[in-house]
């Protein structure tokens, strides 16, 4: 069985995006993104696929699977399916011969209509808690209000840091993991 595991960087707000962008780039977060993510299924929708770079797209060392409803999408380097069940069905299939992805924990990395459709599967949240106001337009589901209502938890909180010069809307970042509660 595989965990399901969403990764986000979180503004004030559950704020995500904007202009199907990030709301900002943190070197120490692309970095724990990364770490976390290599060496295993990461599923997206359309719009974060034609959010990444050229140079980063399709994202290396990962199977990349994209969520359309347009049949006729194509992203190059990535598999294109129709619904978040197809692409955790896809995510789950060991590959033949062997590609040496593991398969145990699948990333959902965004946007945040995936965000949302893929809560009541998710085991766990990795959130970069960012403190800055935004304007945004994309937003991800209420963590901290699925935590109160008992139904998630905290598993982990990381102390707050501060951002290197440059970053001066960003108050800080924390890292924080969420996990459903089985408890009920």
């Amino acid at each position: 069985m595989s965990t399901i595991s969403i990764i986000a960087a979180i503004a004030d707000k559950s704020a995500i995006g904007k202009n199907q962008q990030l709301l900002c780039h943190m070197p120490s977060d692309m970095k724990r993104f990364k770490e976390l993510t290599v060496s295993h299924p990461v599923i997206m929708g359309r719009k974060t696929w034609e959010s990444l770079s050229l140079k980063y797209r399709p994202l290396p060392n990962r199977d990349n699977i994209v969520v359309s409803h347009d049949s006729s999408y194509t992203a190059p380097g990535a598999t294109v399916v129709d619904s978040l069940d197809d692409a955790l069905d896809l995510a789950r299939q060991e590959a033949i011969p062997d590609d040496g992805l593991d398969r145990s924990e699948i990333w959902i990395i965004g946007g945040g209509q995936l965000f949302h459709e893929a809560m009541p599967f998710a085991d766990k949240a990795y959130v970069t808690q960012i403190s800055m106001h935004v304007d945004a337009d994309t937003y991800a589901p209420d963590i901290k209000g699925l935590v109160e209502s008992g139904a998630w938890k905290v598993a982990e909180e990381g102390v707050w840091q501060g951002t290197r010069k440059g970053s001066d809307d960003i108050a800080g970042f924390r890292f924080i993991t969420f996990e459903r509660n089985h408890e009920e």
